[in-house]
């Protein structure tokens, strides 16, 4: 024991370097390699005989003695805003390999012995906190939950295959009416929607001018899919995890970090998809309270069959889908989790649950979306109803984001949103977080986005109804090329609250207060000059006839590329080892199988649901039809005239 302080004296001695741009306290190379890691894994293929366990185990490092090791851990560890809390290992251990189950079967006792035995080297020892989430052979059975997910994925199946034999038959032989309801399952009438150029709409002339959405949509996915790749690699085992706490000190990976600001896109887009719609609705039709009703059921048929197929997917059959180390830890707990939380989702409550918990936790975003598109309509309602009353209304309502989140950060006394994600906060999955449910959860926090798109509807309408022309106003046009990379300076301004001396507290609330309000009202700019067909070869390209199919995918790909990214790294036997290649490596393999499996999704579960809602409410799109023409004389056939099978065959029985 004294030959191990000596050595760690002499090596804290040399380690420990003192920098002013970077963190205080910085380990090099050599000395993080000297360290007990943080994270460990005992080898899988050597545990799973029929009497052996395998489990998560946390544990504090304590000393009999004085240690200066102890005492540099716990120094790196106090400057928790970038570093893990080193004084906690965490590791999979093979405990059935060191001792028994107690009584209640409770294998802490078993764990404490194997991690002190891999702590001897470093004359340190373990107090074991927990040793949950432990797989056996035969830990994870099939439920009837699974089974039920079984019988209605084998349903689906079979009344799609019908559907679609009934639609082509019609197409190719015989005038059949159909069932509408049944139809509403055809693979053949749903491919057709779901690969339907958006540049040629069915019903207005007008929403032509919006294919740029379709690429704004996957590329955002992208982005989004990106952040969560990170994020799964910060709170899953790995062999670097200073890779991680580096980031705090790199200009880039800090403006990667405020990133999530650009979540107001898609708020964004939501408001000006609700508005433009009702805006051009209006045009022959008046809005109705009623209508509004209709609306808000819509959007929750249009959401939830996805969502809650997710969820059953995740509770039921994912758990079965393999085995690792890491399974129980990043599978089975969030099944477990989701079971008890399955209902919020139903009610897009959720993003009002305490954190600490993962079930689904990136959908918390569908519940902001639906609680915002339940006080748009409403509020769309009064601007339409009372003109005059559309500038004050979407001012105020962006003014209360603001100084909501202003007042929330000063007096509570927290960091601007998104940049105050510490790697220990983020590996707990937010537990014990202030600032997710005060300042970035909550609807009131994410009006800015949603109301700027509503203004944007307002404004794309009123210019086309007045031919007013925005792509040859040379203000706008330069407001247009220049919006993004001013959304981009915004989020480029909260990386100096990464700082180890940020700003004063006061320039934190007036960040927090502009930060997502600036950011969507830049991306606007930049939506109306696409509506409005400014020139731009970045909207040329989003308006790409290849992202059409993508981004009507966009909306499955967000509910499950989370699964996909589980499921990509929690089967591995060995710790990760982030870095900028592997992370671009998962980011194109998830992407890859999330857009794959996302079709046969869209096709089977997303489009059946939202034709069934329409046949039932007989609310189908009506398609501009030809004029009317001569019928043709009956002992003519023409060439374009579909044979009718079944009165043919009636009239030659007859």
């Amino acid at each position: 024991m004294h030959w191990n302080s000596a050595v760690w004296t002499l090596s804290v001695a040399f380690s420990i370097l003192t920098v002013v741009s970077g963190s205080i306290i910085q380990l090099n190379e050599t000395a993080f390699a000297s360290l007990p890691p943080l994270y460990a894994l005992d080898e899988w293929t050597q545990c799973q005989g029929p009497d052996h366990v395998y489990c998560i185990v946390d544990a504090a490092l304590v000393s009999k003695t004085q240690s200066p090791l102890l005492q540099l851990l716990k120094d790196y560890s106090s400057q928790n805003l970038k570093h893990y809390n080193r004084t906690v290992v965490h590791r999979g251990v093979c405990v059935s390999s060191c001792g028994q189950a107690s009584g209640d079967g409770d294998w802490k006792e078993a764990a404490q012995l194997c991690v002190n035995r891999s702590l001897l080297q470093y004359g340190l020892e373990a107090e074991v906190m927990s040793a949950n989430w432990c797989s056996s052979a035969k830990t994870v059975q099939p439920t009837s939950g699974s089974r039920f997910l079984a019988v209605y994925c084998i349903a689906l199946v079979v009344i799609s295959v019908l559907a679609t034999g009934l639609h082509i038959l019609g197409d190719c032989c015989t005038t059949v009416e159909g069932n509408k309801y049944l139809l509403a399952f055809s693979l053949k009438r749903n491919w057709e929607i779901l690969k339907y150029d958006r540049s040629k709409p069915r019903s207005d002339d007008r929403m032509k001018n919006l294919t740029a959405i379709e690429g704004i949509r996957f590329l955002g996915i992208q982005c989004v899919i990106f952040s969560h790749v990170i994020w799964i690699y910060v709170y899953s085992y790995i062999d670097n995890p200073q890779y991680i706490e580096k980031m705090y000190d790199n200009f880039v990976w800090k403006m990667v970090l405020n990133s999530p600001l650009w979540l107001q896109v898609f708020f964004s887009l939501s408001g000006f998809l609700t508005s433009y719609a009702v805006l051009i609705s209006t045009d022959s039709n008046p809005i109705t309270f009623v209508k509004c009703l209709v609306s808000i059921i819509n959007r929750w048929i249009r959401l939830t069959p996805v969502a809650v197929f997710a969820l059953w997917f995740t509770m039921s059959w994912f758990p079965l889908l393999g085995s690792g180390p890491q399974w129980a830890w990043l599978v089975r707990r969030e099944a477990e989790d989701c079971s008890q939380r399955w209902w919020y989702h139903l009610f897009y409550a959720h993003n009002h649950l305490s954190l600490g918990k993962m079930c689904m936790g990136h959908t918390w975003y569908l519940a902001a979306d639906m609680q915002l598109h339940v006080v748009g309509v409403m509020v769309i309602l009064l601007m339409v109803r009372c003109k005059k009353s559309i500038i004050p209304v979407l001012s105020l309502l962006l003014v209360i984001s603001s100084v909501a989140a202003g007042f929330v950060t000063f007096f509570y006394e927290l960091t601007p949103i998104i940049t105050a994600q510490p790697p220990e906060l983020l590996r707990n999955l937010f537990g014990g977080s202030k600032i997710l449910p005060l300042l970035y959860l909550p609807i009131w926090m994410n009006l800015a986005g949603y109301f700027c798109g509503v203004s944007t509807a307002f404004i794309l309408h009123y210019n086309q109804t007045n031919a007013i022309n925005l792509a040859e106003n040379k203000l706008f046009n330069l407001l247009f090329h220049a919006s993004l990379t001013l959304g981009g300076g915004v989020v480029m301004g909260g990386v100096v609250f990464l700082s180890d001396t940020p700003p004063p507290h006061w320039v934190a609330a007036v960040y927090a207060a502009l930060d997502r309000t600036l950011v969507a009202i830049f991306f606007n700019i930049f939506m109306l000059g696409c509506f409005s067909r400014c020139k731009s070869l970045l909207r040329n390209l989003l308006e790409w006839r290849g992202f059409h199919i993508l981004g009507r995918l966009s909306y499955c790909a967000y509910v499950i590329h989370f699964i996909i990214l589980r499921l990509t790294l929690a089967g591995n036997t060995q710790l990760g080892h982030p870095t900028i290649l592997s992370m671009i490596s998962v980011l194109i393999t998830s992407s890859v199988l999330t857009y794959v499996i996302s079709v046969p999704l869209c096709l089977l579960v997303e489009l059946p649901a939202i034709q069934l809602w329409k046949a039932v409410t007989g609310s189908e799109m009506r398609e501009r039809q030809p004029p009317p023409t001569l019928p043709p004389p009956q002992d003519v056939l023409p060439t374009n005239q579909k044979f009718d099978l079944v009165a043919h065959i009636r009239r030659s029985v007859v």
